[in-house]
């Protein structure tokens, strides 16, 4: 895969519609992982930033989401990560609430014994 230099749609247009034509007859169905943006970049022989542009514009029409650390995945069609995505997240969520918690009532202790 290659970007088209004689393509009047910019570098980046290029990789997300081919990216959104995938997603959309389902080649890359919801839960695929896309490939990383270096990997991509050198896939489509275009800067690591152009292939950041690409996956920003699938973001912000819902056909991909990201999970800090994991990566970029295809959205289910309702634009929202499959169901077995969100129970992780949620489990995730859950965590981070009872860590803060736990360090408010740390925070808390530590005002009391200084009072």
């Amino acid at each position: 895969m290659q970007v088209e230099t004689n393509d009047p749609r910019p570098p980046y247009a290029q990789v997300a519609d081919a990216l959104r034509d995938a997603i959309r007859s389902g080649e890359l169905p919801a839960g695929t992982k896309l490939p990383a943006g270096r990997d991509l970049a050198k896939q489509w022989g275009i800067a690591l930033m152009t292939a950041r542009k690409a996956l920003d514009q699938l973001r912000a029409e819902g056909l991909v989401f990201s999970q800090q650390g994991r990566g970029v995945f295809v959205a289910a069609l309702d634009g929202h990560a499959p169901a077995s995505d969100l129970t992780s997240l949620q489990r995730t969520v859950n965590d981070l609430a009872r860590r803060l918690e736990l360090v408010e009532e740390q925070l808390q202790t530590r005002g009391a014994e200084r009072s």
